[in-house]
C-alpha cells in the first residue's frame, strides 16, 4: 500500500508540473533572450497570450502557489476548494520523499485568440514539459518489482518513448505534451488545465459558446 500512496504522489506531481526551487529559476536564460520564431507570426493577440503563458509556466516552475491559484480559471473552485488546492501544491513541493530535480517547458503552439461578442476571449494553447524526479527515501521504489511497476504504470500512461528511469541514480523522467485554455473575461487572462480529466468537469463550469469552440 506504501508504493500506491508515492506512486499518487509521483503522479500528482508530473501532472501539476514542477517546482525546482527559486534559484533554479533564475539561472535561466532571460526571457527576451529566447526566440520564439518557430511559432511562425502571432497577431498582437497571441503575443499577449504568449507572454501570459511564459509567466505561468515560470510560476508552476518555481510552485509560486499564490500566483498559480490568481491565474487559475475561478470557476474551477466553484469544483475544487482552492484552500484544499493550496495545501495540496504546499505537501507535495515540500516532499522530502521524492525531489523535481528538472523541470523544461517548451511552447509549441498558440491557437487563434477568439473574442466573443460580450467581450470574453479564449485560446487554446499547447506546451512540451520534460521532468525529472529523484527518489530521496532510500526505501521508495527499492526493490526491482517495485520499479518495474511504476514503470509499467508509466508507459501506460505517458508512452514508453517519454518515459526514462535510472536504477543507479534513483531518478525518473518523463516527457509530455500539456494543453491549457486561457479564458479572458473581467479580470485578466486565468488558465485551466486541457485533458480528459479536466473536460469532464467543463459543461459546469465554461460557458457554452467556450465549449463550442473547443478542438
Amino acid at each position: 500500500m506504501k508504493h500506491f500512496k508515492y506512486l499518487t504522489l509521483t503522479l500528482i506531481l508530473f501532472s501539476l508540473t514542477a517546482c525546482v526551487g527559486e534559484k533554479e529559476l533564475k539561472k535561466d536564460a532571460p526571457k527576451d533572450s529566447i526566440s520564439y520564431a518557430y511559432l511562425g507570426t502571432l497577431t498582437k493577440d497571441q503575443e499577449i497570450v504568449k507572454n501570459e503563458l511564459i509567466s505561468y509556466l515560470n510560476n508552476l516552475k518555481i510552485f509560486n502557489t499564490k500566483a498559480i491559484i490568481s491565474k487559475t480559471y475561478p470557476n474551477l473552485f466553484n469544483v475544487i476548494d482552492a484552500t484544499h488546492f493550496e495545501q495540496y501544491i504546499s505537501i507535495m513541493s515540500n516532499s522530502k520523499d521524492i525531489m523535481v530535480d528538472n523541470y523544461d517547458t517548451k511552447i509549441t503552439k498558440i491557437g487563434p485568440v477568439v473574442t466573443f461578442s460580450n467581450g470574453t476571449k479564449f485560446a487554446q494553447v499547447q506546451y512540451h514539459s520534460d521532468t525529472k524526479l529523484v527518489f530521496l527515501n532510500p526505501n521508495l521504489y527499492s526493490t526491482e518489482t517495485s520499479i518495474n511497476f511504476l514503470y509499467d504504470v508509466l508507459i501506460h500512461k505517458y508512452g514508453k518513448k517519454n518515459v526514462e528511469i535510472n536504477v543507479k541514480e534513483r531518478s525518473l523522467r518523463v516527457q509530455k505534451e500539456e494543453k491549457l485554455l486561457l479564458i479572458k473575461e473581467t479580470d485578466g487572462w486565468k488558465f485551466i488545465g486541457d485533458n480528459k480529466e479536466y473536460r469532464q468537469i467543463y459543461p459546469s463550469i465554461l460557458p457554452l459558446e467556450i465549449l463550442t469552440q473547443l478542438k
